[in-house]
């Protein structure tokens, strides 16, 4: 199934898209009063349910059969940043959360005492965890101490199925980002309004149908799972470095042969104009996922690496 998404474009083309924000539909401007912001992260009901999944009365699926759940997904998230156009700051914090979106979805930042009124400016960094990160929910010490080491931004681990067969992934991603400039998702405008004596929910949304794109630049992309699975060991587990043998001019099957689709067509990536270190299917996931998080759903963001 092939899913229209106009995060694609932006985001992917050239790392330079644009990711949700927060607000209320209708909400003006306001210099009077105080209010709060609580900031959340989520990866929606896909990162608890799996694959397929129904959103909004559509299902997103891989269109090459594969179910594919999750056991854990961390996320590192930090250096918060609320302004007005003008960049005087609401706040700024430093700070770098750790979360298990499978786990639920967390509430990892709330400041109080902001005036009320429209904040234009809301960024954010998904980046590797330092010393100083703090675990919200349940992460296990050694998960948290693995992405530290390794200085991995995303650590994900699930199993995928197709017609009786296994496969198992646990993967350590390494491509931070920065979010600026986002637009609120809820009517698309910019920042974040805060209410008098309310406190404003912002959500920090991680879209995970990305990882598994099949296209970069591009509004269109099926989700695909077999070049994948093509590379898993005798004990049936794909590590994330052995995809940098797949090459996207000549996937593979895991007999040797070339990879096809069920009309005998072969199965390509297709990159688009999006610059890649290497023409391999792990550079092009590092590619697709860096762009997941977005703010409030579909809210646009300029994206910019690390």
């Amino acid at each position: 199934m092939r899913r229209l998404n106009t995060l694609a474009l932006r985001t992917l083309a050239a790392l330079a898209g644009t990711f949700p924000l927060i607000g209320q539909p209708g909400c003006t401007a306001s210099d009077s009063g105080v209010g709060a912001v609580a900031i959340r992260v989520s990866g929606e009901g896909a990162v608890k349910e799996g694959y397929p999944y129904v959103k909004n009365g559509a299902e997103i699926r891989f269109v090459d059969g594969w179910a594919v759940r999750f056991s854990k997904y961390l996320v590192s998230v930090g250096d918060l940043r609320l302004a007005t156009a003008d960049d005087v700051d609401a706040f700024a914090s430093p700070d770098v959360f750790v979360a298990d979106l499978h786990l639920g979805d967390p509430i990892i930042f709330l400041q109080e005492g902001l005036t009320a009124r429209r904040w234009e400016r809301f960024g954010f960094r998904v980046l590797p965890p330092p010393p100083t990160a703090k675990a919200v929910g349940q992460v296990a010490a050694e998960d948290l101490a693995r992405m530290q080491q390794e200085g991995f931004n995303y650590w994900i681990e699930g199993t995928a199925e197709k017609s009786g067969r296994s496969v198992s992934f646990a993967w350590g991603l390494a491509n931070p980002t920065r979010a600026t400039n986002c637009t609120n998702g809820l009517d698309n405008t910019e920042g974040v309004v805060v209410r008098n004596n309310t406190t404003t929910d912002v959500e920090i949304t991680f879209h995970l149908d990305h990882l598994f794109w099949d296209t970069l630049g591009t509004e269109v992309a099926n989700l695909r799972f077999d070049a994948i699975a093509a590379t898993a060991n005798d004990a049936g587990k794909v590590a994330f470095d052995v995809l940098a043998t797949q090459a996207l001019s000549d996937l593979r099957g895991p007999d040797g042969r070339p990879l096809v689709d069920d009309e005998g067509n072969r199965i390509l990536y297709n990159p688009g104009s999006v610059p890649l270190p290497e023409q391999t299917l792990r550079a092009f996931m590092l590619a697709t996922s860096a762009g997941q998080a977005h703010l409030n759903g579909l809210g646009l963001c300029t994206i910019s690496r690390l």
